[in-house]
């Protein structure tokens, strides 16, 4: 099957009645954009796995993993614990976000902050993810299939109506990233996109702008 034709199958079932999809692209976030606080973040929801092994569990430690006291949203000591834990990776988003200038541009609470909090709330592969046009809005999915599943599970991350997207620019210049799409938010906000190849990118830009 094509890929164009496979990506568009999985983003049908995310559609309202009627809706008209005009274009999609398969993505990751630019290697800049750090990763939102866990704050942020809804807690996950454990694995089969985990479940298995919590019951198993004393009862007393069974409250305790249930508790507040591990979760970093709500537990000063927790939350010390997580921001110790992420140090390593902040240093490393630094590093990249040297090397690679700015990929997102506002604060957590911009159109362009939450849309990659919605993209970590939905805990889907790094990469995998589409984001599609339709006549309506824009959404973007998460594959958030497991390791030993072959066939993409697609779970939607976010949406949001045409107008709150300004622009969305492909190759833009000064930057290095031949597969780079800026998303660019209504609020000034906006965020650094890879396509999954180069001429995805300028394809899915020119089909998104021909449509307005």
């Amino acid at each position: 099957m094509d890929a164009d034709v496979e990506m568009r199958e999985r983003v049908r079932p995310f559609l309202y009645a009627g809706e008209q999809l005009v274009a999609v692209c398969s993505f990751e976030l630019g290697p800049g954009v750090p990763a939102p606080p866990a704050s942020l973040l809804a807690p996950a929801q454990p694995s089969q796995l985990q479940r298995r092994i919590e019951e198993k569990l004393p009862r007393p430690l069974r409250r305790l993993s249930r508790s507040r006291l591990l979760d970093p949203r709500r537990s000063r000591p927790a939350a010390a614990a997580d921001a110790v834990d992420r140090l390593p990776d902040a240093v490393d988003d630094l590093g990249t976000r040297l090397m690679h200038g700015t990929n997102l541009e506002g604060g957590w609470q911009s159109l362009a902050g939450k849309f990659v909090v919605a993209l970590a709330d939905a805990r889907g592969s790094a990469t995998g993810s589409l984001l599609a046009v339709t006549d309506r809005s824009w959404l973007a999915l998460a594959d958030v299939s497991a390791l030993w599943q072959s066939t993409p599970v697609m779970r939607q991350a976010w949406q949001a109506p045409r107008q709150a997207v300004a622009a969305l620019r492909a190759n833009p210049q000064g930057v290095l990233q031949r597969r780079r799409m800026d998303l660019e938010f209504t609020d000034g906000s906006w965020v650094a996109l890879l396509a999954s190849a180069p001429s995805e990118a300028a394809a899915f830009a020119a089909e998104a702008v021909r449509y307005r």
